[in-house]
């Protein structure tokens, strides 16, 4: 049976059954990010048997409708292949995913959460506040969560800004400079930003516009205990997180059909009269 997540935006700006295709693709990212990463996760921990791929598929997310009545969009999360599978780390999965939207409403990171799903949760709730005031999860049973977008903070599940004694650290993207003021500004992965006054280094600082930055400095924090600016900054480059996520090179089309080393006729896997008509049966179902 194919499992389903329903999102309805309450009070959004826009006419009842429409939204931004930002905000979409905002939403629709996080989401299929956050329920890959749980699938990774629990395939990390669970029995053997099945491989990434597989998990992966179980996860993928599609768009099956866009309706009324507020905005409400349903998604469904199941193979393009029909599979009459039940498996402990598909249960396990959804478990998990309706866990952390319970733990979203409520503020709080789950203690067994670790720091990608939780940066994929940051992203969702940060799509989920741009697009409406209220956002209501559920499923096709008695699933039903309701998250008031004001009231939940990202940064509770990733923090990229950090205090200790009045001094702080930011790492983020720098992404606005003015050498006349010597303002600048840094923004982390999931859109927080913090105000840099007074960078020291300003005249090197700015020739990493748009490169991943640590500033440190004196640190201003917000009522929910976020840093929000820092003061008398230097600012040093650092590695692109993504970087982590990347390969090394890649290999052209030309090189890859090069070292394939072509088909075996003499392998493959091998059935029994018995197991091969099973399977031509199974295949014009």
């Amino acid at each position: 049976m194919p499992r389903t997540v329903e999102l309805r935006l309450v009070g959004a700006p826009w006419p009842a059954g429409q939204i931004a295709v930002t905000d979409l693709a905002a939403i629709g990212s996080a989401l299929q990010e956050l329920t890959t990463r749980i699938g990774r996760e629990v395939l990390g921990a669970g029995g053997p048997g099945r491989t990434k791929r597989f998990m992966e598929e179980l996860s993928s997310l599609r768009l099956q409708q866009l309706t009324s009545g507020s905005t409400v969009l349903s998604f469904v999360k199941e193979p393009l292949e029909k599979l009459d599978v039940d498996l402990p780390q598909i249960r396990e999965a959804d478990n998990r995913f309706w866990e952390i939207v319970r733990a979203v409403s409520e503020n709080h990171r789950p203690p067994w959460v670790p720091d990608g799903i939780a940066q994929s949760t940051a992203k969702l709730i940060s799509a989920l506040k741009n697009a409406a005031p209220v956002a209501v999860l559920g499923d096709a049973s008695d699933i039903e969560v309701q998250i008031d977008c004001a009231e939940v903070h990202a940064e509770m599940w990733v923090r990229e800004f950090s205090l200790l004694n009045g001094v702080a650290d930011a790492v983020g993207l720098l992404e606005k400079i003015d050498l006349r003021s010597h303002d600048f500004r840094v923004r982390d992965g999931i859109g927080q930003a913090v105000e840099l006054k007074h960078v020291l280094n300003d005249a090197n600082a700015a020739r990493l516009v748009g490169h991943w930055v640590i500033a440190h400095g004196e640190g201003t924090v917000d009522a929910s205990g976020r840093v929000v600016s820092l003061s008398n900054v230097t600012i040093d480059s650092v590695v692109d997180p993504a970087v982590v996520y990347l390969g090394g090179e890649v290999a052209k089309l030309d090189e890859i059909l090069a070292s394939a080393p072509g088909p075996d006729f003499g392998g493959g896997i091998a059935l029994t009269d018995e197991e091969f008509d099973d399977f031509l049966r199974a295949s014009r179902l």
